[in-house]
């Protein structure tokens, strides 16, 4: 029998109020696994009970399946559901949180620097008419919450996923969707630092309408660019969350 993802001590809506992301449903499940509640051969429930009992879509349920078997910790069988894998691999012992000192901010900017620079210049050189179109419906709803730091990161990384699917290559897409929840987390302090400093995230929201131009004027070195100017500024950003003495970061 399939057991109650309710049941346990993480409510659905703790995590649909915040982000509404598959990312929080992987993250709630992933955790349930590794402490033991959702032991080895456990049934989840099915798609549609999922998404009901997480109030999103069926395709958002999909993804977060997909990304805890891309992690190694369930596994579908055709005609019969997603099961809790019999062994977790060790690498998912490790629980990533919130980055909370400089040399963990700077590791994830580092690896955003490799994967989002580059996905950038390939979106320049591949992207069609329909992905372009798509990354400005994603850049309307980033300039509509452009004030609000709760919902303002959810657009954000929505946006950076629709980037990856532009370049059209499904192991880069997969590397963005296995670093999601920690691309939330970023974006969520880089947007709290960036309101009290600047009092809303226009300035972001100009950077990406510069980023989907590129794109769309297939000038590969300017998005690379742009996209580096994001993530970087990021960076200072969160950074000064945490500088000392009133410093706001390098």
């Amino acid at each position: 029998m399939a057991t109650d993802p309710n049941s346990g001590t993480d409510r659905p809506g703790k995590i649909v109020r915040r982000a509404s992301l598959p990312a929080g449903i992987a993250d709630q499940l992933r955790r349930r696994i590794l402490t033991g509640e959702l032991t080895p051969g456990t049934r989840l429930p099915g798609h549609r009970e999922l998404a009901s009992l997480y109030s999103v879509s069926v395709g958002s349920v999909r993804e977060a399946i997909s990304m805890l078997v891309s992690a190694g910790l369930v596994e579908t069988q055709a005609g019969r559901g997603t099961y809790v894998s019999a062994e977790v691999p060790a690498e998912q012992a490790i629980v990533f949180e919130a980055p909370l000192d400089r040399d963990e901010i700077r590791e994830l900017t580092e690896a955003r620097e490799v994967i989002e620079v580059q996905l950038a210049g390939l979106a320049a050189e591949r992207a069609s008419t329909a992905h372009v179109a798509e990354l400005r419906r994603r850049l309307d709803r980033m300039a509509a919450a452009a004030a609000d730091p709760d919902t303002y990161p959810d657009a954000d990384v929505e946006f950076h996923l629709a980037l990856a699917e532009a370049v059209s290559n499904r192991y880069l897409l997969r590397a963005m969707l296995d670093i999601r929840s920690l691309l939330m987390a970023d974006m969520q302090l880089g947007a709290e630092a960036a309101i009290r400093r600047f009092g809303d995230l226009r300035p972001s929201v100009d950077s990406h309408r510069r980023l989907v131009e590129a794109i769309e004027a297939r000038d590969p070195a300017s998005a690379r660019g742009i996209a580096a100017e994001i993530v970087q500024r990021n960076q200072k950003f969160v950074l000064g969350l945490y500088a000392l003495g009133g410093d706001e970061g390098d």
